[in-house]
């Protein structure tokens, strides 16, 4: 298999690996309620091993950027310097946001309290890790994709694809319920199975 295909399938894999994390994990209804929460704790197989795969497919996220960077670059597009790094920061606190969010409840459990202590107890300190890492993501993502676009790497209507699932992407975690996960998935289908596909091509 040449490099082309081995980065074709580094994009492609994340989406894959965040959807299947993402669909394990229990859906909690509203976030806000912390009872609905700490319920959805109980299935502790299923909200540990959900999160931690979310939060190992935000590291292979950044494999994704560095292929579709390296793609260009073979075809003498340099990204901005800016876009790996920011993205990089994105994926660090998602991952430890998703880390904190995953063990941390049932860490509480474990020790015979209610995992709503640990919800009533993170507030800000998880909640604003997701939005610091929405905000670096999201920004790098949607600059990621408006330089994809003028490269030439997608074309039609794909182009609008790419660029309204980064938008998505970047809006759904302000739901505050499970249900936003699933948008988040579907909208990394939308960015980066196209690009997947046309590194995959070049091949």
């Amino acid at each position: 298999m040449n490099d082309s295909r081995i980065n074709a399938l580094l994009v492609l894999a994340f989406p894959v690996v965040l959807s299947i994390g993402i669909f394990l994990i229990p859906v909690v209804s509203d976030y806000s309620d912390h009872a609905i929460a700490s319920e959805a704790v109980n299935q502790t197989g299923r909200w540990f091993v959900g999160h931690i795969l979310s939060a190992v497919a935000f590291g292979l996220g950044i494999l994704s950027v560095y292929a579709i960077k390296d793609y260009l670059r073979d075809r003498d597009y340099e990204l901005p310097q800016f876009i790996l790094p920011i993205m990089a920061i994105g994926a660090s606190l998602y991952a430890a946001g998703l880390g904190a969010d995953g063990i941390g409840p049932i860490a509480v459990r474990a020790s015979g309290a209610s995992p709503a202590l640990f919800f009533d107890g993170s507030g800000w300190f998880v909640s604003g890790t997701f939005m610091a890492a929405t905000l670096f993501f999201g920004v790098g993502l949607i600059t990621l994709v408006g330089y994809a676009n003028q490269s030439g790497m997608v074309e039609g209507i794909w182009r609008y694809v790419i660029f309204v699932s980064a938008l998505v992407f970047m809006a759904v975690p302000a739901i505050p319920s499970g249900w936003g996960l699933y948008g988040e998935a579907i909208a990394a289908y939308g960015v980066f199975i196209p690009l997947g596909f046309a590194v995959w091509r070049s091949a």
